[in-house]
Formats: structure tokens, sequence, C-alpha cells
């Protein structure tokens, strides 16, 4: 039998049990963690109009609490996708720069650094461009070939509905369902 669990260990296992929760968005199902929401004050029995401003003073700073909170998380977040930024921007620079012929002089300008390697990503492109070309030129040929054969299929099937005796005159349909009739008349 199963022990029932009681006291502390039952709610040590409730709070590792609670602390994911399923959520579904529009069909795409998927486990996150549950957010601790503090819940606001109850609303008081009797409404007087000092205890509805007290409560609505609380429920403002509950919210602007929570809005504080929420704009710290997104704070956090954009400093990482800036330093996410900025890291690819150097590396991006760094590929550019390692790009450029490491021969040339160092007394050169660094315009003529840039053409030099404009021009070489130029003959790069270039010949992506030429290979996609001759690419495209090979499947436009068996496309062209799988097209004729089709096309060669499809007369032959044409011509073989086409030669139905039941197409021709209905002596000629008689004549040819009915060899041994004709033969024994002759």
């Amino acid at each position: 039998m199963a022990e029932e669990k009681t006291g502390p260990e039952l709610s040590l296992n409730l709070a590792t049990e609670n602390e994911w929760e399923v959520v579904d968005d529009d069909g795409f199902v998927y486990k996150r963690q549950k957010r601790k929401y503090s819940a606001p004050p109850p609303f008081p029995s009797n409404t007087t109009a000092n205890n509805d401003d007290q409560y609505l003073k609380q429920r403002r700073l509950v919210k602007k609490a929570a809005l504080l909170n929420l704009k710290s998380r997104y704070a956090l977040q954009i400093k990482e996708w800036e330093s996410l930024s900025q890291m690819s921007q150097t590396a991006a620079t760094s590929i550019i720069n390692s790009s450029i012929n490491p021969r040339s002089s160092s007394s050169s300008p660094p315009q003529t650094q840039i053409q030099n390697a404009r021009k070489h990503i130029f003959r790069e492109l270039l010949q992506q461009a030429e290979a996609q070309e001759t690419f495209i030129q090979e499947v436009t040929s068996f496309c062209n070939a799988a097209e004729l054969m089709c096309d060669v299929h499809e007369q032959d099937f044409r011509r073989s509905a086409l030669d139905f005796l039941i197409w021709e005159s209905p002596t000629t349909l008689i004549h040819s369902l009915c060899p041994s009739d004709s033969e024994d008349n002759a």
C-alpha cells in the first residue's frame, strides 16, 4: 500500500510539483515555471469611503510594484540582447578584417584594403551565381525530359483509347465481337 504523506513532507512535495505549470498557447503546449503573484488584498466587506480609498491606494501600490518588477526584468533582457548584438557585430567586423588580404603592404591606405575585400566578396558572389545558374539549367533540362516522356506516354494512351473498335462502325464492332458467326456464313 502507498503511504500517505502528512505534515512537512507533503507540503515540500506539493511545493516542488507546483513549481511548473502547463501552458496551452493556441495548441502549442509547454511547461514553464510558475509565476509567483502576490494576491491583492481582499475587498473589505463594509464599503465605507475611507476603506475604499485605502483599498484603492493599496491596489495601486501592488500594481506599481508589479510593473516595476516587470520593468527591471525587461531592462535586464534588453541589456543581454545588446551584449549579444555587440558580440555579433564584433565577430562580423573581425571576419571582414580577416578576409582582407594579409599579404598587402601595411602602408597601403585602408580604402584599398576595403576595395580588395569588396572585390573578393564580389568574386565569391559571382561564382555562387554562376553555380546556381548551371544548377537551374540542369534542373530545367531534367524537367523538359520528364515533360517529353509524359507527352509521349499521353499520346500512346490517347492512341490506344482511340483504337478501340467501339469507335468504328457498328457492323465492324459486331464482326469483331462475333468472329465465329461471320466465318460460318461465308
